[in-house]
Parts: structure tokens; sequence; C-alpha cells
């Protein structure tokens, strides 16, 4: 990546509308067929690293302010303990101890989770598994996604954050809900 100061106009989804600022861009990462640009915001107090997805880029031109160095991460390793993009550099793992249903734990067998996936035990109904990882949404959104064949152990506030997105999750299909969904689309 070239060492220049670029300013940017970007929307991101929760945004009502766009910001423009200078950006010191310091690591390409692609999560799930999206590119992100790990870098500093210029004149943003205490130097936050932001990730910014490039589809929500909505222009980037050259800018003369000099360029911000990367002094304090190890950029080669920022990654490694995380799934998906979303950390920050003060995010320490944990280990995440999970079960999976023995029709699928094949797939979690051969197509690990993440680097440090460790099998803990196993009987007749399934697999436990652990790895090391920060506690972010992307491994919210890869455990939810294998729905009932997977419940997580550990640690408690993941336990928790999974019971209430599975709970919202029952609600939306309350009856009345739907009834009043299809009647919107007929």
């Amino acid at each position: 990546m070239a060492k220049k100061t670029i300013c940017i106009t970007y929307r991101s989804f929760k945004a009502r509308q766009e910001s423009s600022f200078c950006f010191s861009g310091y690591l390409l990462k692609e999560y799930r067929n999206r590119w992100f640009v790990l870098g500093v915001q210029h004149r943003q107090a205490g130097r936050n690293l932001y990730n910014l997805a490039l589809d929500r880029i909505q222009s980037i031109t050259d800018h003369e302010e000099p360029y911000q160095e990367n002094i304090t991460l190890d950029l080669a390793t920022y990654y490694d303990n995380c799934i998906g993009v979303t950390k920050s550099p003060e995010q320490r793992a944990c280990d995440v101890v999970f079960w999976i249903d023995k029709e699928n734990a094949p797939y979690v067998v051969t197509k690990p989770l993440h680097h440090t996936q460790t099998l803990l035990t196993e009987d007749e109904t399934g697999k436990i598994f652990s790895i090391r990882v920060i506690l972010n949404f992307e491994l919210e959104r890869e455990l939810l996604g294998f729905g009932s064949k997977m419940k997580v152990l550990g640690p408690r506030i993941l336990v928790k954050q999974m019971k209430q997105q599975l709970q919202k999750a029952i609600e939306r299909y309350h009856t009345q809900q739907i009834v009043q969904l299809i009647r919107k689309i007929n």
C-alpha cells in the first residue's frame, strides 16, 4: 500500500449522511467478499483505528497532508485472534466453548471456525470445541448460523448474547406479526 494521505467521502450503513475526512490506510482485508481498509482518520483525538468498507467509500482524492505512520500495531498478526474484521487493539481474546450436534460436527472438524479450534470432548450426541477469539459481531453471526445445531457454552457474556439474539428471532416468527407482514406484501 502506498503511504499517501487520502481524503475520503464515506457513508456507513448506519449513517444518515456521508462524512468526509483525511485518512492514512494501513491494511487491506477481505471478509466474505467485502474488502475493508484499516487505518486512522486525521484530526481525530487519540488516533483511533477505523475499519472502512471499500464499497461504502463514495469518493477518494489525494491529499498533501503528511501520512500518519503506524507505530503501534503488528499488522501481520492484528487479525489473528478474530473472526471477521471488527475489533479494536484493546480487545483481548477469550476461550469460546461450543457444542455441535453429531450430524454437523464433521463440517466443523473439516472446516474449522478459527485456526485455534480445539476438540475438547465428544460423545454420542456431538462434540465440544473451543476457539480463542475476540467477541465481535462476525463471531455471533457465524455461531448463530448453526441455529439449533449448536450451543455456546461459554463465556457467560456470549451465552447471554446468543440467548437474546435467538429470543428476538423467535419473536419475529410470532403468528400475528407474520400475518401483518404478509398483508403488507399482498
